[in-house]
């Protein structure tokens, strides 16, 4: 007799030959066996293994429950650790309508369902069919070497989004949407473009465009929901290229973006529908303003015009100006405060000298956006540049840039001081000033000044210099003073941004005297900045979510009003003086993306906490607020539909009254005429009663 098999995967149902104990997967493998085998003797006692519940396993803290069915699963998820699941049921017209829904859905939540098994005919001739989410089931690696990717896209177990479809005679598609995943995070890296995505590359592609120009005509796209088109790279348009069959003679010739032309550049990016180009003035070309050699380009994405708008109104803004060494240019930038009080960069300038032309960048975006009534401009120590902003756009209030302040103290220091641990001292202490919010300091920076670098002669020369430049306009830098003004919780974040900018534009390599080239690098950083943007917004979000679950642990009964717009929330642990603060405030983005779903979608910044200490986050006491504001709404929706059912059975019943005080009178009336009219008046009655009828079916249908 031959050796016994190894066991099959214990993931699938197997079953078990009575006569050898063989295992096989389905019952057809099996009589194949025992003909073959047991000349096709069957005792008829066939043993069935059940499945093994690994497939659906919950990740949660200290629970270790496994599944196989995933509507138990969900059950689980959603009544034993409070997970809230987007379950919906929508209807179509046509396959075509719902493949297009779906092509839609899946772009806008970063998600990609597949079909895995093809579609089943049921008894009554309908179809059914089953999508899900690309990254279930089971990964297998067959790579020898290090992985570029750091996660599969394959997880280990199933995923519990789906869409269940079933497609009736009449070709009307009903489908049952399970939208939240659990197991995984939402990765942009993981998906892959559309159809419609992919055959806009291959249009391009097959017109003879150089690589960098698909790429930058996919990144100059970007909005601010990053998709998988706008991480557009060479190798993918390789990749496309192999499949049409087809090879750019850039590849062949070892062509680079410089050897190609910067005017037929531009004004090939000029006629595509998201242009992002404001303003290109070539050199040798005759333009009012300028001299014949000036060279400038304006250029300003889709993403950073919805950044203008996210945050502009009553935003923060900030211009600033370097040196681009090997290319002989000027970059000025426009930058705006995000809700994370860090810059985003928004618009760009290239030209040969910025100062001049500063006035004329500013009138470029005016036309572009129109005018932007912000709280405050940030500038280096430029008066000008200021009353420009004010004159074209709107006055602001003037905050000088901290980093120029930053260098201009490290400067005169080396230059007035010579003992180097004096400079230290001095410097640490100036910078203490920048970012401390107690009021008191106002009062310090003066007393500093005239009391120890004024007074020292080692140090009087720069203590007159810091007071005349910057310790008489502490309003304009200090923190303690920009708090209250600009409604900050923290102070904004120039460096981070600002340092990328400034190794891009003093690295060697990177710039040209060619423009499309330096366009092509500041659309990747632009991208750069765009990835660690959503990663920092995906991981706050996580945060909140853990917070809403541990809320839900606290009784209502912790919360006491203070006032229409204040409360105070009891905690257990006695901490904080036995009670924290919560303030209401006002949110002034426009589709603040930092927010909790669960809690009437409040955002991060419409609620205060005593205990968040700047923190943009929404802590467990916001969420025992939205829990508690959301069950008083829900209590007062049902007293609200109460109230409307009895108002239409009061209604119901003086409509009864009255047909019955007509059908005693009607025995009075012997006029033909009036008879008619009553008769034509009930018929309408009762033409309106018949078509609210069938409304009612069909709703129930």
């Amino acid at each position: 007799m031959a050796e016994r098999s190894k066991a099959p995967d214990s993931r699938y149902p197997t079953v078990e030959c009575a006569l050898c104990g063989f295992l096989f997967r389905n019952k057809t493998s099996l009589k194949n066996h025992l003909d073959s085998m047991h000349s096709g003797r069957n005792t008829g006692f066939i043993k069935k293994r059940h499945r093994k519940c690994t497939d659906l396993q919950c990740s949660e803290k200290g629970c270790k429950s496994k599944f196989y069915n995933k509507e138990l699963f969900i059950s689980h998820l959603k009544f034993d650790h409070c997970i809230d699941f987007d379950i919906r049921k929508l209807k179509f017209n046509s396959e075509d309508e719902f493949l297009t829904w779906k092509e839609d859905f899946e772009q806008e939540n970063n998600s990609r369902y597949v079909r895995v098994t093809g579609c089943k005919t049921l008894q009554d001739g309908k179809k059914l069919s089953y999508y899900y989410c690309n990254r279930s089931t089971y990964f297998t690696s067959k790579s020898k070497g290090v992985r570029k990717r750091r996660t599969p896209i394959k997880v280990k177990g199933l995923c519990t989004a789906t869409i269940k479809e079933i497609q009736n005679k009449d070709g009307f598609i009903e489908i049952l949407l399970c939208a939240t995943h659990y197991g995984h995070d939402i990765s942009t890296e993981h998906m892959r473009m559309t159809k419609r995505e992919r055959e806009e590359i291959t249009e391009l592609i097959q017109q003879g465009d150089h690589p960098d120009f698909v790429i930058n005509a996919a990144r100059a796209k970007v909005s601010d929901s990053l998709g998988r088109v706008h991480m557009l790279n060479r190798k993918d348009i390789k990749n496309i290229e192999r499949k049409l069959g087809i090879r750019h003679p850039g590849f062949i010739k070892h062509r680079t973006i410089n050897d190609l032309s910067t005017d037929r550049w531009i004004l090939k990016l000029q006629r595509t529908p998201d242009n992002p180009v404001l303003f290109y003035k070539p050199k040798n070309v005759t333009c009012e303003n300028f001299e014949p050699n000036d060279v400038m380009l304006i250029f300003m994405t889709r993403n950073q015009n919805n950044w203008i708008n996210k945050f502009g109104t009553d935003g923060i803004f900030m211009v600033t100006e370097m040196s681009m060494v090997r290319a002989q240019l000027y970059l000025t930038v426009l930058y705006v405060c995000d809700e994370f009080n860090v810059m985003l960069p928004v618009c760009f300038m290239m030209c040969n000298d910025s100062k001049i032309y500063q006035s004329f960048f500013l009138n470029i975006i005016f036309n572009k956006i129109g005018c932007i009534y912000a709280k405050a401009l940030i500038t280096d120590d430029n008066y000008d540049l200021y009353e420009s902003w004010c004159s074209i756009m709107s006055p602001v209030r003037h905050v000088i840039n901290q980093r120029y302040i930053d260098n201009q103290i490290i400067e005169k220091l080396q230059t007035e001081i010579e003992n180097q641990d004096l400079q230290h001292e001095i410097y640490d202490k100036i910078c203490s000033f920048f970012n401390e919010p107690d009021e008191s300091i106002k009062q310090e920076i003066i007393n500093y000044t005239n009391n120890n670098l004024k007074k020292n002669n080692e140090t009087k020369l720069f203590g007159t210099f810091f007071d005349q430049m910057f310790a008489s306009r502490a309003d304009m830098w200090a923190f303690c003073h920009l708090k209250e003004s600009l409604s900050l919780n923290k102070m904004i974040n120039i460096n981070t941004v600002y340092n990328q900018m400034i190794v891009l534009c003093e690295n060697k390599k990177h710039f040209t005297p060619n423009l499309s080239k330096n366009m092509h690098i500041f659309f990747t950083a632009l991208l750069d900045i765009q990835k660690n943007r959503k990663r920092k917004i995906e991981e706050i979000n996580i945060k909140i979510a853990n917070n809403h679950k541990n809320a839900t642990c606290y009784p209502s009964r912790l919360i006491f009003p203070l006032s229409n717009n204040k409360w105070r929330v009891t905690l257990e642990d006695g901490s904080n003086n036995g009670y924290v603060t919560i303030t209401r405030k006002f949110c002034k983005i426009i589709d603040c993306v930092v927010k909790c779903e669960a809690c009437y979608n409040i955002c991060a910044h419409i609620y205060e906490c005593s205990c968040r200490r700047g923190e943009l986050t929404i802590c467990e006491h916001v969420h025992m607020l939205g829990i508690f504001n959301k069950r008083s709404q829900i209590d007062m929706d049902v007293q609200e539909k109460e109230e409307r059912l009895d108002v239409v059975e009061d209604l119901k019943t003086n409509i009864l009254l009255k047909l019955q005080r007509i059908l005693g009178n009607v025995d009075f009336v012997n006029d033909e005429e009036t008879l008619r009219r009553i008769n034509v008046s009930l018929s309408g009655v009762e033409n309106i009663i018949t078509r609210t009828q069938r409304t009612d079916d069909w709703y129930d249908d």
